[in-house]
């Protein structure tokens, strides 16, 4: 695997795991009737993230920005495989696409009452199903990258894997 390849991977991820962020408090929300363990989801500490100037995957710190984790690209050639590529486009495709559907119908629930809004929320409970096997797989890569999850990624990532079972 070339350099570019792995930073394109980075990149990739990077999209996956932000995606996961912007619906994650919502997520916790609807996961909380079926794993117990969502209710204890802690606040967003760190973020992924593909950093250019740095050449590496990072794991930065949300409230001093500072970098805690790092895989450089030159890591990753040497980690992954160029059918990893593959696997993370597709990935981060589906897990954009679950976002967008999640928003939809996030926001309409908010303007509904009654069984309309029962509906919707039914909704987000198959939606939050649906996405935990990507979500499950995007997390396991971010580790395959060499980077250890804590704080809300974990536990995201346990949520996930009890719809899984």
């Amino acid at each position: 695997m070339d350099l570019a390849t792995a930073a394109i991977i980075a990149k990739l991820t990077s999209d996956a795991v932000g995606a996961i962020d912007k619906i994650f408090r919502g997520y916790m929300d609807i996961a909380k009737k079926k794993e117990p363990i969502a209710e204890h989801a802690p606040r967003k500490e760190m973020a992924f993230e593909d950093s250019p100037q740095e050449h590496a995957f990072v794991a930065k710190s949300m409230a001093s920005g500072h970098i805690q984790q790092t895989v450089t690209y030159e890591d990753l050639r040497a980690k992954l495989k160029d059918s990893d590529r593959e696997y993370i486009e597709t990935l981060s495709r589906v897990i954009r696409t679950y976002e967008k559907q999640w928003n939809i119908v996030y926001e309409e629930r908010a303007n509904l009452s009654g069984l309309p809004k029962a509906q919707l929320t039914s909704q987000l409970e198959q939606l939050a199903k649906d996405i935990a096997d990507p979500l499950s797989k995007v997390l396991r890569f971010v580790e395959k990258m060499g980077l250890y999850l804590d704080d809300h990624y974990l536990v995201a990532r346990e949520v996930a894997e009890g719809y899984l079972k």
